[in-house]
């Protein structure tokens, strides 16, 4: 019994240590961040603004936004490449890798020169013929899922950059 109110002594003393050293979970962030994203007209551009629009981290609409306090986000590169990831004694395909590339480039009034950034990820599926439409909503769940992972360490990005900036107006 004395181990277990030890070990919740121990768990809240802990708590309060990292709350006073400021950490925060990223959802935790409350202030919206100015954003304005370009890019070329294509399918995964498309989903990647459509998932940045859902979100409610950023504030998107461009006639509120101020011009010095928006980060300006430009998409160089975003592309998904198929490759034979592994095959078969006979030669076939019996693996696929998907690889993703995401470049873009952040410019904002508070930095002296743009930030170029690019996420890379891959993932491996199975490739089987009998099963062409299931492997197609594979391959988009992984699109999705791919999307969705550079939105999070695009948001984690600009947090850095917000707090950096008002660090720097605050000195």
């Amino acid at each position: 019994m004395t181990s277990l109110l030890n070990s919740k002594c121990l768990l809240i003393i802990f708590l309060i240590f990292i709350c006073s050293c400021s950490y925060q979970l990223v959802n935790s962030y409350n202030e919206k961040i100015n954003i304005s994203v370009s890019s070329k007209n294509t399918e995964l551009n498309n989903l990647f603004i459509a998932l940045i629009k859902k979100n409610e981290s950023y504030n998107l609409d461009l006639s509120s936004l101020d011009k010095n306090n928006t980060i300006q986000v430009k998409i160089e590169d975003h592309e998904v490449s198929r490759y034979a990831g592994a095959s078969s004694l006979d030669g076939r395909t019996t693996r696929v890798r998907m690889e993703y590339n995401f470049k873009f480039k952040i410019n904002s009034s508070y930095l002296k020169n743009p930030l170029i950034r690019e996420f890379k990820e891959s993932a491996y599926y199975i490739y089987e013929d009998s099963s062409l439409l299931s492997m197609e909503e594979e391959e988009e769940l992984l699109i999705k899922e791919f999307i969705r992972s550079s939105e999070q360490k695009l948001k984690l990005l600009l947090i850095e950059l917000k707090n950096s900036e008002n660090f720097r107006n605050s000195t």
